[in-house]
């Protein structure tokens, strides 16, 4: 899936939370709006000198290109410095070239060259404006420089309009007695905050209709509530964790951003921090995994990423209704086996006889109690004529001895197998196979956490070999660990030679019967 055909599933022309400025639909608060018209009004009034910072990510450089925008067609000329780690007559130099003026010989006729364009330019009519961006950078001898390039005027106006953009720092940098001159000559002061909570789903509402949902895609309350939690209403962190929630609405075709689809980007972003991650796990409660979907692209590429995560998808947004394995077998055991639980947070086959649950989901007491079979042990009568302890469960032997080798990060997967497979699967210290009636079951450690990218390029890889050997993938295909239109060719082939729905896409089932592939298919 490429980045366009990802968005155009989902209805959109482009990406509405872009990673860089996106200056063309700019979301204005009351309070933003306010600023930024005061900003305008002071710049062509020719006052002088403006402040504007704010923490990182709350869209200081967004606001800075809207305004460039804004003042484009109003005889502006603009020079902006983005390099701040320039100082004194190289700050200068670069103010020059910006400007179109060539450069000097010395700081001096810098300045003089550069009044006698100001100058020129202020009779023309026009509007002259200098930008720093990231200026908690400049040292205090260039913040100096810029208290000369302010005192530049005429008897009524300012030749100069400059506008200081940096984080907070800057504001205690300008407090320092060397430079209260300068500090003093600030007409306005503008200072960024995040979004407030009631303004997040009405920025997810802007920003999805602006790159053409038309309404299509919304995001629930709770989500809006966790994502204002996590992200403070930063809006880089929102573009973070929103731009992967948009995977998670193209695999799925869905098109309500979910509670527990913001908690599982804000779970993979260690940009956000541990403590943000720590909140929306509380929030979204302990029964969720931290899963993620990784179908999508490698950042800068067109290739798809493998969504050999196996796993990934929230069963609550595509899965059947979750069945109790003890439950279906003890109400009637001649059906097909359960759908997948939601806990395992893992894709099931789409087959109706195929389905997944997890030993620690909740499940009901072990129904498959009653069929006969050699159990680990019985319980001894007492002296006092005790009854007898009711024998293990052939599916509770297994999980007891996979539960006492079972490290941290793992968890218990248990799955019926399609009929005449079953002896291609062998028991060893990590799996165990039993009987419920005629029907085969199995059951594995697996992760309990969403899979890297390069773990599932790995595992894709090791796939992809497997499918040649078998002759159901062209052996000039790359092993290239990308889960492409071809390996999901190749898998739905095997799918479908051994009895499980021939979807394409990468299963836990799947990938198991793979790893133990030494029988022939039925």
């Amino acid at each position: 899936m490429t980045a366009s055909s990802l968005y155009a599933t989902l209805g959109l022309s482009r990406n509405p939370f872009p990673p860089t400025p996106d200056a063309g639909s700019y979301f204005f608060t009351p309070r933003l709006e306010e600023d930024f018209a005061e900003i305008v009004h002071c710049i062509e009034a020719r006052k002088g000198f403006v402040l504007l910072t704010g923490e990182v990510g709350l869209g200081k450089s967004t606001l800075v290109r809207r305004l460039l925008d804004t003042l484009q067609d109003k005889n502006c000329h603009s020079a902006l410095i983005l390099n701040t780690f320039l100082q004194d007559s190289a700050l200068l130099s670069a103010i020059q070239a910006d400007f179109g003026l060539p450069p000097t010989d010395s700081v001096d006729q810098g300045l003089a060259h550069l009044t006698e364009f100001l100058i020129a330019k202020h009779q023309a009519g026009d509007i002259n404006l200098l930008v720093i961006d990231d200026a908690q950078n400049l040292s205090v001898e260039s913040l100096e420089l810029v208290r000369l390039l302010c005192n530049l005027e005429t008897g009524q106006e300012k030749l100069l309009q400059i506008l200081l953009v940096g984080q907070p720092e800057l504001e205690q940098t300008l407090a320092t007695p060397e430079l209260r001159q300068l500090k003093s000559r600030i007409i306005k002061h503008a200072r960024l905050s995040g979004l407030h909570r009631d303004e997040v789903a009405r920025y997810f509402d802007f920003r999805v209709n602006a790159a053409g949902a038309e309404g299509r895609l919304s995001l629930e309350p709770a989500a809006a509530d966790i994502l204002h939690r996590t992200t403070e209403g930063n809006l880089r962190r929102i573009h973070l964790v929103l731009d992967r929630c948009l995977y998670g609405l193209a695999s799925t075709r869905a098109s309500v951003v979910t509670a527990a689809l913001v908690q599982r980007a804000v779970a993979d972003l260690p940009a956000l921090g541990d403590e943000a991650v720590a909140q929306a796990s509380a929030l979204a409660g302990s029964r969720h995994r931290k899963a993620w979907i990784i179908a999508g692209l490698l950042a800068g590429t067109s290739a798809t990423v493998a969504v050999a995560g196996f796993g990934l998808v929230s069963q609550q947004q595509i899965s059947p209704p979750v069945v109790s394995v003890d439950a279906v077998v003890a109400a009637a055991p001649a059906l097909p086996g359960p759908t997948s639980a939601a806990v395992t947070g893992l894709v099931a086959a789409s087959s109706p006889a195929v389905g997944m649950v997890s030993s620690s989901g909740g499940a009901a007491p072990d129904a498959a109690a009653a069929v006969t079979a050699p159990t680990a042990a019985t319980a001894t009568p007492s002296a006092t004529a005790q009854p007898e302890a009711a024998p293990m469960s052939p599916r509770r032997v297994c999980e007891s001895r996979l539960e006492a080798v079972a490290t941290a990060d793992e968890t218990l997967h248990v799955q019926r197998l399609p009929d005449g497979i079953a002896d291609s699967i062998k028991s060893s210290a990590r799996l165990c196979r039993f009987a419920v009636g005629k029907e085969s079951w199995v059951v594995w450690l697996g992760r309990n956490d969403a899979r890297h990218i390069v773990a599932a390029q790995q595992a894709t890889r090791k796939v992809q070999g497997k499918l040649k050997s078998m002759g159901l993938l062209d052996t000039r295909e790359p092993d290239d660990g990308f889960f492409g239109s071809k390996t999901g060719e190749a898998f739905a082939r095997f799918q479908q030679q051994h009895g499980l729905a021939a979807t394409g896409k990468p299963d836990e089932l799947t990938f198991l019967l793979l790893e133990h592939q030494d029988a022939s298919p039925r």
